[in-house]
């Protein structure tokens, strides 16, 4: 029996209000637009008024599926993931200060990813938990060179915080408070979750550039920076044991093993992996066109760097020496991604907006893994605007769905040798959500 979760969606998030949701993230080159500068700074030249400011909370949900077929008999049993919700803030903010200068404040999350597996989940051994946020502010100054060109430029800090948790099994001597031996023979494992998180304050800046071509046509550069630090993650043992086994990992416990396990266990101490998170920077171009005065559309090529890395899992000190999990989470790779919208004003009041989004993988196949995932992705996203109260309410919502894979590679069994692969074939799907409601003023 096994269980291994795929996130449903890319780490990295559209947008985290409602206007860049809807149009999925494809507006590095739409001017005119106080929520696209929070992707490109350039565009904070293009507004038509003095100054504005937005505010938006949402709401970000992912849950997976994973189906294990027996080969013998193709029956499927399904299994689902937990701690699906977080929530979403977004605020940006502008003001022309002269003809040529005009600057701005914005606070996003462009990266989260989040994911717990059932405490009897086969692939837990190869990590059972993750919480990876990154929290972004920067302050903005956009220059316009000429009525057509403009360069922005933006500085601030990010709060990178980040949890992971994996499932170990530890052999319980008939001496508890000695190393296993020909003499102090393993009579019995327990089974532990083990635990490590921290945070870090790191520096941020973005780079843009707006070139509008005629009326119809803008082109949009922008560059993200990737974002890295040492969180001096502590670990821990977390909640009560998970079971108790006899040496071959599956039969009932040997009499007196738990409470040889709770001497194993005040005798040895969790320590922290490795501290470095490793964000990758994104780079975009992009190309806005006004078909009619009614609506626009923008197409924009993503490309991702291969920078991304997260920490090692934490490891058991025991009497006995190291125990540490069968495998680390795999390191990125740099990909392209493809993000198309279209936005349609009806009236005075309405503005229609919706958006497409592709994205290659961003791991290795053969590295594909409970936790990061990293199959292929596609998400659509649709939104409106209403103007009230002075300014415009706006919605946005988006559908993440990632690509179904197989594999046969990770489930497995943890006896007193160690881990083994058991080699039962799974199907792993998931699916996503992202919801934001904002207000835009300006003035």
């Amino acid at each position: 029996m096994a269980a291994l979760p795929v996130a449903a969606q890319s780490m990295a998030l559209p947008a985290a209000d409602p206007v860049g949701i809807s149009r999925s993230g494809a507006q590095v080159a739409y001017g005119y637009s106080l929520e696209a500068a929070a992707t490109n700074p350039a565009l904070l030249a293009s507004l038509k008024e003095k100054g504005g400011f937005y505010l938006a909370m949402g709401l970000e949900m992912s849950s997976t599926q994973q189906s294990l077929e027996s080969e013998q008999t193709a029956v499927r049993t399904t299994y689902f993931s937990y701690d699906r919700n977080r929530t979403l803030g977004a605020f940006g903010l502008a003001a022309r200060l002269s003809p040529t200068l005009t600057l701005g404040l914005k606070l996003d999350e462009p990266y989260l990813r989040h994911s717990r597996l059932l405490d009897n989940a086969p692939s837990r051994y190869l990590g059972d938990g993750i919480d990876l946020s990154a929290r972004r502010l920067e302050g903005q100054s956009a220059w316009t060179l000429s009525p057509n060109l403009s360069v922005g430029l933006g500085l601030g800090v990010a709060r990178l915080s980040y949890d992971s948790s994996s499932v170990m099994r530890l052999n319980v001597p008939n001496d508890p408070t000695q190393p296993v031996s020909g003499s102090n023979a393993v009579n019995g494992l327990v089974e532990h979750r083990i635990g490590q998180g921290g945070d870090k304050v790191v520096p941020s800046y973005s780079l843009g550039v707006r070139w509008a071509i005629n009326p119809r046509w803008t082109l949009g550069f922008a560059h993200q920076s990737g974002l890295k630090g040492d969180l001096g993650l502590k670990a821990e043992f977390r909640d009560a044991p998970l079971g108790f086994y006899a040496n071959d990992g599956l039969s009932t416990a040997p009499l007196g093993a738990s409470a040889r396990a709770s001497v194993l266990l005040a005798g040895s101490t969790p320590k922290a992996g490795s501290s470095t998170l490793e964000l990758p920077s994104q780079t975009t171009f992009g190309l806005r066109h006004r078909l009619t005065p009614m609506m626009t559309w923008e197409a924009d090529l993503r490309w991702t760097s291969a920078s991304l890395r997260v920490p090692t899992f934490a490891t058991v000190e025991t009497p006995s020496g190291t125990v540490s999990a069968p495998t680390d989470l795999p390191r990125g790779r740099g990909h392209l991604g493809l993000n198309l919208s279209a936005e349609v004003e009806l009236g005075k009041f309405w503005t229609l907006r919706g958006g497409l989004a592709l994205d290659q993988r961003s791991v290795e196949e053969g590295s594909t893994e409970p936790l990061l995932g990293g199959s292929r992705t596609a998400a659509f996203s649709f939104g409106a605007g209403y103007k009230v109260w002075g300014g415009e309410l706006n919605l946005g919502y988006q559908y993440r769905q990632s690509e179904d894979q197989d594999t046969s590679r990770l489930n497995g069994v943890w006896s007193w040798s160690g881990f083994r692969s058991v080699g039962t074939r799974v199907r792993m799907e998931g699916m996503g959500h992202l919801l934001a409601l904002g207000f835009k003023k300006t003035f």
